[in-house]
């Protein structure tokens, strides 16, 4: 269909830009098809699905933005890890069909629903291209009314047929590829597409390997016959157990149980003057057929592909790649658009929503000169910043059994999710009939500007168990709220979240990698966990009415997010502290995080240095 570009909208976020083929926008009819299908599609709601942003349905060039999700496609990741199992595979099911419920109850089917365009991000699959396929699809056109409209392994046998597509069609693409995360295969494979197609419509799917407990919910899916298929809704009811779960509970349970990939998205296969195949950067969209430098493709505008020296150009034989400048803008290339960069994201530590960009445009030597003295005598410019010190107003190492829960712990009875643990003090949660448990430290009437410090070890859970600290909880007697801080068991994503309590619980800051720096994971031969120490920074501002929050790991800083609507004081001898741990929903031990040498520290108003 076109050509996706890397953008950025006018607040600095990431955004994917479509441009649309030009022989494609010439013909009246598909301009028609394409704004309707934009339209249909800007109604899904953005659960597990790249959002539309933004369309141009008139003039040249046609395009549409939507959402950038950094992480590879489920086939990169399946080709380069294997097959997904597990709280990851169930994760990635309940996400798929979250997303085809919204995309059906916009009244949109997707027609192309396949492991290139199911994108993994931090926090679960995000599906993509749901609609547009459509705009391609002319029955009044030979030339296509003749070609199969999607992607042969994925294709439910009612198109095969002739049969128009519905809801049930995206169906049986669902159970394709969640039997393909499952086992690394399509069920219905063979060495042509005449015999993939023939095997949909009369052979059974080769369902071995795949997790037992998914196995009859994708059989029911690839039934031959589209009226016993379950739908979207009956899938995600009889995977999360619940008939009428709200999509945010369910997008909890994905980000609980999700494992975010280890893959990088792949580096770009040079374009140039005779390129490879090239893979779409991102999603799964087909590049704009290759041109000769200098010519002009259908529709009569100059061409959008690279010369040498551009991002993504084959240098002349025996030249060293060019650094890739930012490409001149063109008819075909909206003035905010620039061509994906190698490599994306991978596992690189990303942090969403940050207040100032990362990335710096350098050309020219004099820049070079400039980075080069920033280098020798700046350095200190971006240096992160420090574990602010503080002065100490409580302290307690857990020695003695005095001003918490006051009972012991013990990991196999759980009548106390809470309690004195082995010099500690440990907090738990088994995801069944409780899935986290927060923990008040004794002092109240803290200061506004706090730092909150305990040392943790990770006794037993899940890999997506989460723990960490919390700061500014208020209990007025309806209502709890309160900041934390915490860190995934495996190490893989630190969060920090706004807990309104009536308001619901949203994140403010996340970052990812593997692990987040600081982090200390255990090594395989070890026999238990590291010791990690938190420092969680609280400090309210009451002249810019913003609450301030920072995050280290063993002395590293990893998060820092700012809330402009803080949370309310008016419960009694507010603010407090503590320690918290979350289980989530799904397979694995119950959580168990040992808690030391917890302290509270009083800052100096919020006028510490800064980086």
């Amino acid at each position: 269909m076109g050509t996706v570009y890397l953008g950025k909208d006018t607040a600095e976020r990431l955004v994917a830009i479509k441009l649309i083929r030009p022989d494609l926008s010439e013909d009246p009819a598909f301009r028609q098809r394409f704004a309707r299908e934009v339209a249909a599609a800007r109604r899904v709601a953005r659960f597990s699905t790249a959002a539309v942003l933004d369309a141009q349905l008139e003039g040249d060039p046609l395009f549409i933005v939507s959402e950038y999700v950094a992480g590879p496609n489920l086939a990169e990741a399946i080709q380069a890890d294997g097959p997904m199992y597990g709280g990851t595979l169930e994760s990635l099911a309940m996400g798929v069909a979250a997303a085809l419920t919204a995309i059906h109850g916009a009244g949109v089917i997707h027609r192309d629903l396949k492991p290139a365009n199911v994108l993994l991000s931090s926090v679960g699959p995000k599906v993509i291209d749901f609609g547009i396929a459509r705009a391609l699809d002319d029955d009044t056109a030979v030339t296509r009314s003749s070609q199969l409209m999607g992607t042969p392994a994925y294709l439910a046998p009612e198109l095969i047929a002739g049969e128009p597509p519905t809801p049930m069609s995206d169906i049986f693409s669902w159970g394709c590829l969640v039997a393909y995360a499952g086992t690394g295969r399509a069920p219905f494979d063979a060495p042509t597409v005449p015999a993939v197609l023939h095997q949909i419509v009369a052979g059974q799917p080769n369902l071995s390997g795949l997790d037992p407990a998914l196995r009859e919910l994708v059989e029911s899916a690839l039934d031959k016959f589209p009226d016993n298929r379950p739908t979207a809704q009956q899938l995600l009811s009889r995977l999360v157990g619940q008939e009428e779960m709200s999509l945010d509970a369910v997008h909890e349970t994905v980000v609980r149980s999700w494992t975010p990939p280890a893959t990088s998205r792949p580096e770009a296969v040079p374009s140039g003057p005779n390129p490879a195949a090239v893979p779409a950067q991102v999603g799964a969209a087909a590049a704009a057929p290759p041109t000769q430098p200098g010519t002009t493709p259908p529709g009569g505008q100059p061409s959008a592909t690279p010369s040498a020296g551009h991002p993504g150009a084959t240098p002349p034989a025996g030249q060293p790649a060019a650094a890739p400048p930012f490409p001149e803008h063109s008819p075909q290339t909206p003035p905010w658009a620039a061509p994906t960069p190698p490599g994306g994201n991978g596992t690189e530590q990303k942090t969403r929503g940050t207040r100032f960009s990362p990335a710096i445009a350098i050309a020219g030597g004099s820049a070079v000169a400039l980075l080069a003295g920033a280098v020798i005598g700046g350095l200190v410019l971006f240096r992160s910043p420090e574990v602010p010190e503080g002065m100490q107003v409580y302290a307690d190492d857990f020695t003695h059994q005095d001003g918490w829960a006051g009972y012991d712990f013990d990991p196999e009875n759980t009548f106390s999710w809470s309690g004195y643990y082995q010099g500690g003090y440990a907090l738990s949660a088994d995801g069944d009939t409780r899935t986290s448990t927060v923990s008040v430290a004794p002092p109240a009437g803290l200061p506004e500007q706090v730092r909150v410090s305990a040392t943790t070890q990770v006794v037993s859970g899940p890999d997506y168990g989460t723990y960490g600290l919390h700061c500014f909880y208020n209990d007025d007697g309806d209502n709890v709220t309160y900041y934390s801080a915490t860190v995934r068991v495996d190490g893989s994503a630190a969060q920090i979240r706004r807990h309104g309590g009536e308001q619901g619980s949203t994140h403010l800051e996340e970052v990812t990698a593997k692990p987040v720096s600081g982090f200390l994971t255990p090594s395989r031969d070890a026999e238990e966990a590291p010791v990690n120490t938190f420092d969680f920074t609280c400090e309210l501002d009451p002249e810019a009415d913003t609450v301030t929050l920072n995050l280290w790991l063993n002395g590293e800083h990893v998060l820092e997010a700012v809330d402009t609507n803080p949370l309310p004081y008016d419960g009694e001898d507010a603010p407090q502290a503590g320690m918290l741990a979350g289980r989530g929903i799904g397979g694995g031990d119950n959580i168990v995080v040992v808690f030391d040498d917890f302290a509270v520290y009083q800052l100096d108003g919020g006028q510490r240095e800064r980086s």
